[in-house]
């Protein structure tokens, strides 16, 4: 099994996400101490997170970075959207510059290349992801690539560091996402990149408050239905520790992004036929782009 994938499609590079069992959600205790150690913690319903519980998953691969403003705009060139599907997929452009002509170019903004892409839609990240011959990972999916079999409160462990993630508290006013390859020293017992901070990011499942109890008695079946999307890792413009957390959970509408800081990681499934279709190949170098 290759430990690094790169997808042609859009120059993503992939890390295995190896079978085996970790640990999901959060305790009594650990919710409490969550809540505690923030100011304003206790406005936080963190009763979603529980009971804690051992998953099991096949192997997988997830992405390292988030999805590029660069990879975005390449995507958009190579599809044309119509308005109706732009406005769904991506509402607001932001630092993606239209075509002056219906089957031009998608450009990004000077220096903003490498940032995350932002504001987009479930619709958007799940479009983006099956035109680059992947997918969503699932809740379960994130959680164990975020903060691998040990159970760690965050993606590089037990403690709190405000200066390994871009959020409200280590940004300048002028500052919101950070490019995709830094923090190294924030990265996930996996090598995944920013799965906390700068953006947050879409699962493939449909969000319930209380699936956790139904996925502790060992059946893993995502929900079948509902209104909202699960959203993972908090982003530039949050406040509090807590929202950082790999076990934070988040619904929001898949359609109407609330927050502007939406964005995409993409995964795959480890099954070599999957790989072999979409033309993927070892990865020359972990951290090329």
């Amino acid at each position: 099994m290759r430990e690094t994938l790169l997808n042609p499609r859009d120059g993503s590079i992939l890390r295995l996400i190896p079978d085996g069992p970790f640990l999901m959600g959060s305790t009594e205790e650990q919710v409490a101490t969550a809540a505690a150690a923030d100011p304003e913690g206790g406005t936080f319903s963190l009763k979603h997170e529980q009971p804690q519980f051992l998953a099991e998953l096949p192997d997988f691969y997830m992405s390292i970075h988030a999805v590029t403003n660069e990879q975005y705009a390449r995507f958009l060139s190579e599809t044309h959207p119509s308005q109706r599907d732009l406005a769904l997929w991506k509402p607001w452009l932001g630092d993606i510059v239209p075509p002056s002509e219906g089957c031009g170019v998608y450009r990004v903004v000077s220096g903003r290349e490498h940032h995350p892409a932002d504001h987009v839609s479930w619709h958007g990240a799940e479009a983006y992801c099956r035109w680059a011959g992947m997918r969503l990972p699932t809740e379960l999916e994130w959680e164990k690539g975020a903060r691998g079999n040990d159970g760690r409160i965050y993606p590089w462990g037990n403690e709190w560091r405000p200066d390994h993630l871009r959020w409200h508290g280590h940004r300048s006013e002028a500052e919101t996402t950070a490019p995709v390859d830094a923090f190294l020293e924030g990265s996930s017992p996996y090598g995944l990149l920013q799965m906390a901070g700068t953006v947050e990011e879409w699962c493939a499942d449909y969000y319930h408050a209380g699936i956790y109890r139904q996925y502790a008695t060992g059946n893993l079946s995502p929900p079948r239905s509902g209104c909202r999307r699960v959203i993972r890792g908090g982003n530039c413009m949050r406040r509090h520790p807590l929202e950082f957390r790999c076990a934070m959970r988040r619904g929001n509408d898949p359609a109407l992004v609330n927050i502007l800081y939406c964005g995409v990681r993409c995964a795959l499934d480890s099954d070599p036929r999957i790989g072999s279709e979409c033309g993927l190949a070892r990865s020359p170098a972990l951290g090329a782009r």
